[in-house]
């Protein structure tokens, strides 16, 4: 039988400690509210203390705010000035946001350095980078991106404490949003905008000037292969196609070092964040642009794509020809 809690189930690492000893719940990246007076409290990653201790939870349901806690959740009551917890979802995406997790080290960006050379004596250099995030040092995935899945986070997190628990041991999970409500700018959208008219014809009349130019396409969709093939020969430059595998794909990349990818977002053994992943952790490869092609990407996924992977382009399927055209002409074509 399931048992019920009074108040409102919230991640627990979203309630921690503040570095002067505040209690706090965190509801987005930029803000928190104390737990004993319901105060909102601007934050950056500077302010955090530590992780909420069981024996800091025994003493704020003695207080009267917390109603249970296990390892993953804590069950808050209101608070006494505005009532926010019943107007918070407690999944990781809440409605028209989306969160993307790193972990944070709570050590300041000068030990940068000391972590980037401990993760490389660990042999977890492959898995994870170490990078700068609000003036402190953070572990992201391999290809220096926050991880998209809480899940994901809480393992590194686990993971690091174990591997190095002197230097990691106060690690936590953080994390940054994205409001996928917001239309996507110009500068989120880079490539994407047509800077002008002369350009848009250009990209549908022009060929590449230099026909040794080599695009990747990973993709088992035979029908956006055709097209993506079709479109190739009209610019002029060769295309290689792989429909077999994401691996077979990430395979070719790694042998030809072409000069573009055109890849599906979604293969059936590998994912696209996984292949691009790979080619950021690869020196020669980390320069080449990438398309990516999905016939049920959602909005999230296009912000992702745009503003964390920072891949040229982010293309719905069915893709028209010309779209097709115009995002492969100005992923090649010099500025």
């Amino acid at each position: 039988m399931t048992r019920h809690y009074d108040g409102a189930p919230i991640a627990r690492h979203l309630v921690f400690v503040l570095r002067d000893g505040t209690f706090v719940v965190q509801w987005d990246a930029g803000r928190v509210q104390d737990l004993l007076s319901g105060n909102l409290l601007p934050f950056q990653d500077s302010d955090y203390g530590h992780p909420v201790s069981d024996a800091d939870l025994e003493r704020l349901r003695e207080a009267g705010r917390v109603s249970h806690f296990d390892r993953v959740y804590v069950w808050l009551h209101a608070l006494p000035e505005q009532q926010r917890f019943s107007e918070f979802a407690v999944r990781e995406e809440t409605t028209g946001r989306t969160r993307y997790f790193y972990v944070n080290t709570i050590l300041p960006e000068s030990e940068l350095g000391r972590i980037e050379r401990s993760l490389q004596e660990l042999g977890l250099h492959t898995r994870f980078r170490a990078c700068e995030q609000g003036g402190l040092v953070a572990i992201m995935n391999q290809d220096g991106q926050p991880f998209s899945r809480l899940s994901d986070a809480e393992y590194a997190q686990d993971l690091l404490r174990r591997a190095a628990p002197k230097l990691l041991q106060d690690a936590t999970v953080a994390f940054v949003e994205f409001d996928t409500r917001r239309v996507i700018s110009s500068d989120d959208r880079n490539r994407i905008a047509v800077p002008d008219l002369d350009t848009l014809i250009a990209s549908q009349t022009e060929r590449i000037a230099d026909p040794n130019r080599t695009v990747v396409g990973i993709d088992n969709d035979e029908e956006f292969l055709a097209l993506a093939a079709a479109t190739m020969r009209d610019l002029g430059v060769v295309f290689i196609p792989v429909a077999t595998s994401g691996q077979d794909g990430l395979t070719t990349v790694e042998d030809l070092v072409p000069d573009l990818v055109v890849m599906s977002l979604v293969m059936p053994d590998i994912h696209a964040w996984q292949i691009l992943a790979r080619m950021r952790a690869n020196q020669a490869l980390a320069h080449i642009p990438v398309i990516i092609v999905s016939a049920q990407g959602t909005q999230s996924d296009q912000i992702f794509a745009l503003t964390v992977a920072k891949v040229h382009d982010f293309l719905a399927k069915p893709v028209a020809p010309s779209e097709l055209r115009r995002s492969v002409w100005m992923a090649l074509h010099p500025r």
